[in-house]
């Protein structure tokens, strides 16, 4: 059986011993005389904990522990560190927080959470089978809670640093391939709006900003787009219009086949008024490229039926609207656009986010890639 250690600080402060469940402890004495501890799972790493502790304690910055529980403190961080995030960021952020931290960590101090009990919240979220790729935005979020902890001084170190989580396994996408556009174009002119699923694939466009693209942003003589919102479903808690995902407002120059269908659209949407005899104009619908025959606007079910339908048809049930992205993304880097401007028309923060999306999707545009080098080089031996 191994003997516990126990040894005493090099100054005399503080003292450091291993515990039975095999962690380290090191106390040192506060300056009202009583007795405080750090934990690592290493002797080093509490050693370095206690040298902190006592420098703070020798220099006059050490603070008492902070008393504040971690519901408490999720509540004063979704409401006053959150406000540079979108209002339904910032209501997904407290739907995860209430339906998977709260729980798990709710009852315990900020300064008492260590890595252990971020690891039962890893394996909570692994037990109701979420996504490794969920699981690790949950982490990064919980991440950066406790790093506005660290911000305000209620903790010196963020229990999150170092807990493993799920490594992701890269997302599959349905794609629209060359082969299959024909038959997209003939099943989506048997839906009820052919125009919103072909400029979601020939733009890239997310649902929400189809939905909010309006006459004023599209120049269709010159062949550009602005894309400056995105229109929300019917949500009395928040708002209707918002600014693109990343606040990423830009112009796109479009292909033609876009240009023609938002003209068709035009004609379609005269024709719709004309025959409608309950059309709707109002502050969220008046200038929309995209509504129901009554004018109304796109709710969060019209669009994704009809994709559904779609895919049905092509033999791709699974498809969904947010593979018709994908489907621009890949086709326009397999036809040579450049990165910088897929991103650009993706509305992405970077470029390295759109490689890392599609790399497995364009490796015949790396090998076009590599043969237009290799012509190149060859040209100029001549």
């Amino acid at each position: 059986m191994t003997k516990k250690k126990h040894t005493r600080a090099n100054n005399g402060m503080g003292s450091i011993r291993q515990r039975p469940d095999g962690r380290w402890e090191a106390r040192y004495t506060t300056p009202d005389g009583r007795q405080r501890s750090v934990y690592s799972k290493t002797e080093a790493e509490v050693t370095k904990k206690l040298r902190a502790q006592l420098h703070d304690l020798d220099t006059g910055l050490w603070r008492e522990p902070s008393k504040i529980r971690m519901a408490d403190w999720f509540e004063i961080w979704l409401k006053d560190y959150q406000g540079h995030n979108a209002d339904r960021t910032i209501l997904k952020y407290r739907s995860i927080v209430n339906n998977h931290f709260v729980p798990m960590l709710g009852q315990l101090k900020v300064s008492s959470v260590l890595p252990m009990h971020i690891r039962r919240v890893v394996n909570d979220l692994q037990s109701n089978r979420l996504a490794p790729v969920t699981i690790r935005n949950y982490v990064r979020i919980l991440g950066a809670c406790f790093q506005c902890a660290i911000d305000a001084g209620l903790i010196r170190e963020n229990p999150v640093d170092g807990v493993k989580v799920p490594r992701m396994t890269r997302t599959k996408f349905t794609i629209i391939d060359r082969a299959d556009i024909p038959a997209f174009i003939e099943a989506a002119q048997n839906t009820p709006y052919p125009n919103e699923l072909l400029l979601m694939f020939y733009t890239g466009l997310r649902v929400g900003e189809i939905r909010g693209l309006k006459w004023g942003d599209c120049d269709l003589d010159v062949g550009i787009m602005n894309v400056e919102r995105q229109l929300h479903p019917i949500n009395h808690d928040l708002k209707r219009f918002t600014a693109p995902k990343y606040g990423e407002v830009r112009t796109i120059h479009i292909a033609d086949e876009a240009v023609d269908v938002l003209r068709i659209q035009r004609r379609r949407q005269l024709e719709q008024r004309l025959a409608s005899g309950d059309w709707e104009d109002d502050e969220v619908t008046s200038d929309l490229v995209f509504r129901l025959p009554n004018g109304h606007a796109h709710n969060d079910r019209t669009i994704y039926k009809a994709v559904k339908a779609v895919g049905k048809a092509i033999g791709k049930p699974e498809l969904h609207p947010h593979d018709l992205r994908h489907s621009y993304a890949v086709a326009a880097l397999r036809s040579g656009v450049d990165v910088k401007t897929v991103q650009h028309n993706l509305g992405h923060k970077t470029a390295q986010m759109t490689l890392d999306v599609y790399a497995a999707y364009t490796e015949d545009a790396g090998k076009e890639g590599a043969g237009k080098l290799s012509d190149y080089l060859k040209k100029s031996q001549k």
